[in-house]
């Protein structure tokens, strides 16, 4: 992986009387999304990481159980903390949404969690150091291309899923009361 990506150093100074919005990323492979809004003085660290769209990002913690992704264009310019390495990916070599879907499949969270370090199970930690030693399968920039594709159709089709199924949602009481009432 360090011939893929360069960790990114905290660049935001806190300050005890700003806010900031907080991102977090989900385990299980569901991506970065957005937390909690702060303000300086309701937490300890005196640096945060300020997120751009295609960043690769994990939380220490919670890595090792799919807690890895790429951060996504509504996830821009949200801050974490040091607890959470962020990374630059050097796109002339991998492209973005390829580490995303790779990082996304639970058969890659064991190799994860063999480097993963803590005494107790639950509170194991990926360390950066340890992470960039990971030995990544890089496919060819054609094969790339396509995953990039089929990720782009296969978001596109969760998103109209997820619009018609609002939609069905919605209409739903109202045929239901047509059927009850005997209109069918």
């Amino acid at each position: 992986m360090r011939e893929l990506v360069q960790m990114r150093p905290s660049d935001v100074s806190v300050r005890a009387d700003e806010t900031y919005q907080f991102a977090g990323v989900y385990c299980f492979g569901r991506g970065v999304f957005r937390s909690l809004v702060k303000t300086g003085m309701e937490f300890a660290y005196p640096r945060l990481t300020r997120l751009r769209k295609g960043n690769f990002v994990y939380p220490k913690l919670m890595a090792w159980e799919g807690a890895l992704a790429i951060v996504p264009e509504e996830c821009d310019g949200l801050v974490v903390s040091t607890e959470f390495p962020v990374f630059e990916v050097r796109e002339d070599l991998v492209l973005p949404e390829v580490l995303d879907v790779y990082f996304r499949n639970p058969a890659v969270w064991p190799e994860l969690s063999g480097a993963s370090t803590g005494t107790n199970v639950r509170r194991r930690r990926l360390n950066p150091v340890d992470f960039l030693n990971y030995k990544f399968p890089l496919p060819s920039r054609s094969v790339q291309a396509i995953l990039r594709n089929v990720r782009a159709e296969v978001d596109a089709l969760k998103r109209l899923q997820a619009a018609t199924s609002l939609e069905l949602d919605a209409l739903l009481p109202s045929i239901l009361d047509r059927a009850f009432k005997g209109e069918f």
